[in-house]
């Protein structure tokens, strides 16, 4: 594994030739039973800007809606991709893929269909609506590990009824329409928009591994943080450049990043 210190001495020493795309949940911001509720660690949002003024791109590659992550991490010049890229802030309005946007109907129909299902009222789990996807939270009920099976059932047969797709999480499945994009069209997109070089990305979840190979592929001189916790996905661990423990430890990457 590569020294952090060294590593991001080199990588400021070229900083207007790269470009950062980083993870929200787990990796920002610390994960908790209420998805709501889930915030930034102090001192991370000011850090964010002062990346922006020095890297070539900063911006946040995530699963949330683009407007949630704008509204809970406000910095100046910083990209939000929300919906795994099908989703940004443009010139302060919220830009929806038309892919995304048809798919609507059917995630509002899979919305109601999840809420009536027998597994999700018995467990307790908690629905999130993302307007164009929902969540179904297994983190706070009682027993996740009993509850997987079934809930995870009911999900891949729901989402078929309605021709959706399920993103599976840690304890969480997420119905959404079968667009063809992940993380790793949205790094592209940020990498070929602001001319960088090379990109550093740093996720905590399966999601993020798109990104990781995106990441390889650009410049063999990329970056491949793997925020740890206790769920953390062994795949994503094994495909990482660097390791670091928690939100706590990617802000102290990203301060090394600005000395």
């Amino acid at each position: 594994m590569i020294d952090p210190e060294e590593t991001a001495v080199e990588l400021a020493s070229r900083s207007a030739d790269l470009a950062l795309c980083l993870d929200f949940d787990g990796t920002l911001a610390p994960i908790v039973d209420d998805p709501d509720q889930a915030r930034p660690l102090p001192g991370v949002v000011d850090l964010l800007g002062a990346l922006a003024d020095r890297f070539a791109a900063v911006a946040l590659v995530s699963g949330r809606p683009a407007a949630y992550l704008a509204e809970h991490a406000p910095a100046p010049g910083v990209r939000y991709l929300g919906m795994y890229g099908l989703e940004e802030i443009r010139d302060g309005r919220v830009w929806v893929d038309p892919r995304l946007a048809a798919g609507g109907p059917a995630v509002h129909a899979a919305h109601e269909d999840l809420r009536a299902d027998p597994a999700v009222q018995d467990s307790g789990a908690y629905l999130e609506d993302k307007a164009y996807a929902v969540a179904v939270h297994t983190r706070r009920i009682a027993d996740p590990t009993g509850w997987a099976a079934p809930i995870g059932r009911a999900a891949r047969e729901i989402a078929a009824r309605h021709g959706l797709e399920v993103v599976p999480g840690k304890l969480v499945w997420e119905l959404r329409p079968a667009v063809a994009s992940d993380k790793g069209d949205a790094v592209r997109r940020v990498v070929r928009d602001s001319g960088a070089r090379a990109v550093v990305v740093a996720g905590d979840d399966l999601g993020d591994l798109a990104a990781f190979t995106a990441a390889s592929r650009i410049d063999a001189d990329g970056l491949r943080i793997a925020v740890r916790s206790p769920e953390a996905p062994p795949d994503l661990l094994a495909a990482a450049d660097l390791i670091v423990d928690g939100p706590t430890g990617l802000r102290q990457f990203l301060e090394r990043l600005l000395r």
